[in-house]
C-alpha cells in the first residue's frame, strides 16, 4: 500500500489542510538591509519624516532686532547663564562702545616710590642716606609697619627700605654681571660724573648702559640694582608735587 502525503491524509480524513512551513531565505553576503518602514510593505512609501518649522516671534514693542554676525550661532541662550561677552561675540547682544583706556580714567601722575629690600637696616642707611647722600622722610609710620625700614628722597619720589627676608641671592656672583639684566630701578641726574668718580673711590663695581646713553648700574650692599641715567629732563616745575 502506497503511503499518502499528510497533505492527503488530511483531505481524507476532513481536516483543514495545513499550509508547509515558509523559508525565509537569508541575505545574501553583500546584500544590502531592507529600507522599508516597520509595518510597511513593498511598494508602498514610507511616511516622510516630519518637517522641522522655525517660526519667527516677533519682537516686543520698543525691542531693537540685532541681525546675527556671519558664523555666528544662532540658537537660544539662556542670558543668566552666559557672560555678556558671550553674547556679544555670538552676534545675539549689540557691541558696546569701545571704553576708553585705563591710564586716562585713573591719570597715573608718576612713580611714587620703589621698595627694596635689605638684610640690615643700619648697612643700608650707611649706602643710601651717607653715601649717596638722600634724605630721610621723617612721615615713615613706624608704629603701623610690622617690619624695620626707611623712607629716603630721590628728587620727588622715595625708596622705600624694608628689612625683611630676601628671596634673592645677597652675593653678586649668583646675579647678571650687567645690572641691566637684573631686576633695577632708575633715576634720573642732571650730572653723572660725580657720582661715577664716588664710585670708584669707594670701590663699587659698575658697569655701562649698553645703549650707549650716559647711564650706570651699580648694587647697594644687598645686590639690589640701581640704574643712574643723566640728562632725563622729562618733569616741569610745577609737577614737583608729591603726596607721602
Amino acid at each position: 500500500m502506497s503511503s499518502s502525503s499528510p497533505v492527503a491524509s488530511s483531505l481524507a480524513l476532513g481536516a483543514p489542510a495545513r499550509s508547509p512551513p515558509s523559508r525565509r531565505a537569508s541575505p545574501r553576503p553583500g546584500a544590502r538591509a531592507s529600507t522599508l518602514a516597520p509595518g510597511a510593505s513593498r511598494g508602498i512609501a514610507a511616511p516622510a519624516p516630519p518637517r522641522r518649522v522655525r517660526v519667527r516671534v516677533p519682537p516686543a514693542a520698543g525691542a531693537r532686532s540685532v541681525a546675527p554676525r556671519a558664523g555666528a550661532h544662532v540658537g537660544i541662550v539662556d542670558d543668566a547663564a552666559v557672560h555678556s561677552s558671550s553674547l556679544v561675540s555670538t552676534g545675539l547682544a549689540p557691541a558696546s562702545a569701545p571704553a576708553r583706556p585705563l591710564s586716562d580714567l585713573v591719570e597715573f601722575q608718576g612713580v611714587h616710590h620703589v621698595a627694596v629690600i635689605v638684610e640690615s637696616l643700619a648697612e643700608s642707611l650707611a649706602f643710601y642716606r651717607d653715601f649717596l647722600g638722600l634724605p630721610v622722610n621723617p612721615d615713615r609710620p613706624a608704629d603701623k609697619l610690622p617690619y624695620d625700614g626707611a623712607w629716603l628722597m630721590i628728587g620727588p619720589e622715595m625708596v622705600h627700605l624694608m628689612e625683611l627676608p630676601n628671596p634673592d641671592p645677597r652675593d653678586p656672583v649668583r646675579r647678571p654681571a650687567h645690572g641691566g639684566k637684573d631686576r633695577h630701578f632708575c633715576v634720573g641726574v642732571k650730572n653723572l660724573t660725580p657720582l661715577v668718580d664716588a664710585l670708584e673711590r669707594r670701590g663699587v663695581p659698575y658697569t655701562a648702559s649698553r645703549s650707549g646713553r650716559p647711564a650706570i648700574f651699580f648694587r647697594d650692599p644687598d645686590a639690589n640694582t640701581l640704574e643712574v641715567v643723566e640728562g632725563l629732563e622729562w618733569r616741569g616745575e610745577n609737577d614737583r608735587n608729591l603726596t607721602l
